[in-house]
């Protein structure tokens, strides 16, 4: 019993008692507390303090390389340290970095060679396209070139078929400028031929005839009729005399008497009609033209030369002249 009694107050007494690690200053410190009053502190290993880190890459390697070196010490005493072992001897700064820098000139050599093994593959791949690009380049020239001389010769074609269009045009222009000369000419040549027959004729005589009437108003009206004798001798008309009648005027004598003029009123007609039949002499008898057998004297215009001017024919015009 008093056995049991020792290890059960030996169990409480373990149990009461409290363990806490912290990160003071770089290091790490234990702390222990147990009943009733007790406390112990127990330091760690310690890290290295923080470099200012470098812009070059090469010094950022090296760094780098060195704080990796120290989180593995840190880890492997912290492990011995819980266990209650001693803690693992830390390498000196001067070999870290000469590891460190080792490590980062093979870093830096593999990636060159990565550098270099992409760039010949870049290289590889540059001269693939480039080759696929004269290819390319080739056989849309070729193509080109194709199109180009379809194209000419269709061009050639249309202008070949232009070409004998316009000729063919002009050829027809050209008979019919030759028709429309032709018969210009020709009937140049019919007009000259009846202007000089007409010419070889004897000129007409024109003949005047005038003829006077007179009304119980007092009023006379002389006409005259000249062209007449002209028209027909121009028509070759012999038939007409060549010495017409010229009828003399109606004149009224002394001795006779007028008679009245009718009234313009229709109201006064039945009334006046009386009075007027009686009032007139017996002797009002309308005025009569006096019938005379002597024939006037006509006037004959005296004849006069006539020239008729034959035009010239017209001169053909050459193709291609200027005018």
């Amino acid at each position: 019993m008093k056995r049991v009694a020792a290890v059960v107050l030996a169990v409480a007494v373990s149990g009461c008692a409290s363990v806490k690690v912290e990160q003071r200053d770089g290091c790490w410190v234990k702390q222990v507390r147990t009943f009733p009053s007790s406390f112990k502190e127990e330091v760690g290993p310690c890290a290295r303090p923080k470099p200012e880190w470098s812009a070059d890459r090469v010094t950022r390697l090296v760094q780098e390389c060195v704080m990796h070196a120290d989180y593995r010490w840190q880890s492997s005493a912290m492990v011995a340290w819980n266990r209650g072992e001693p803690l693992p001897t830390r390498e000196p700064d001067e070999k870290v970095l000469e590891a460190c820098m080792v490590t980062t000139e093979k870093m830096l050599s593999a990636e060159k060679g990565e550098l270099e093994q992409r760039l010949s593959d870049v290289s590889k791949e540059r001269d693939s396209l480039r080759a696929n690009q004269e290819q390319e380049r080739e056989s849309y020239r070729t193509k080109l070139d194709a199109q180009r001389d379809e194209a000419q010769a269709a061009l050639v074609k249309e202008r070949e078929r232009l070409q004998g269009s316009m000729d063919a045009q002009r050829e027809h222009a050209q008979a019919s400028l030759d028709r429309a000369r032709d018969q210009m000419h020709e009937s140049n040549g019919r007009l000259a031929n009846a202007l000089g027959e007409a010419a070889k004729r004897p000129t007409p005589s024109a003949v005047a005839t005038a003829t006077s009437t007179s009304t119980s108003e007092g009023k006379a009206d002389t006409r005259s009729d000249s062209n007449s004798r002209g028209d027909s001798r121009a028509r070759g008309d012999s038939a007409t005399p060549s010495n017409p009648r010229v009828a003399k005027p109606i004149v009224a004598t002394p001795t006779s008497t007028m008679c009245s003029l009718p009234s313009k009123s229709a109201a006064k007609q039945a009334t006046a009609s009386e009075t007027d039949t009686k009032s007139e002499p017996p002797s009002c008898q309308p005025m009569q033209p006096a019938e005379s057998t002597e024939p006037e004297p006509s006037l004959a215009p005296q004849a006069q030369s006539q020239t008729a001017s034959v035009p010239l024919p017209l001169k053909s015009a050459q193709p291609g002249a200027v005018e």
